[in-house]
């Protein structure tokens, strides 16, 4: 049985949705782009053709919405601090969720239910559904016990 603490606060939250962020970011690059060519052709040319390119509102707006939300609860975090404490063994995991020195979640998850796992090199995100992860700090365990996690979670290389 192996047990890793790893605190969720602003820094996990950034790593966990960095990529997220990145799509939102190019969304709304590329719909904004739309507009502009919307706006500058509309003001030379008065085809109704053009009316077309007010489409790359879509993706300006669900960036924009995704992107200000995303860092709205990255910002929350910071109030919000709580630690997860991951306890490994041979078929599932328990996560209890610590804040003030007070227990106000736990979760078993078994291994064969996880979704989806990554890695980078601070952090573990294991997915017990599309949506939500756990977050471990790689740093928090040993070599030995990291070895350990990765066999059962089969992010073994």
């Amino acid at each position: 049985m192996i047990t890793i603490q790893t605190e969720i606060d602003e820094k996990s939250q950034k790593s966990l949705t960095k990529i997220s962020k990145i799509v939102y970011l190019t969304l709304m690059i590329i719909g904004a782009i739309g507009l502009l060519l919307y706006v500058a052709l509309g003001t030379i040319y008065e085809n109704p053709y053009l009316d077309v390119l007010l489409l790359f509102a879509i993706p300006f707006g669900f960036g924009l919405v995704f992107y200000i939300t995303i860092n709205k609860n990255i910002k929350k975090m910071t109030e919000n601090k709580f630690t997860n404490e991951y306890t490994f063994n041979n078929d599932f995991m328990n996560i209890a969720s610590v804040k003030n020195g007070e227990i106000v979640g736990t979760q078993k998850l078994y291994y064969k239910d996880i979704v989806k796992v990554k890695e980078n090199d601070e952090y573990i995100f294991i997915y017990p559904n599309k949506f939500n992860a756990f977050i471990l700090k790689k740093s928090n365990a040993s070599e030995e016990e990291l070895t350990t996690i990765k066999k059962l979670l089969n992010l073994s290389k």
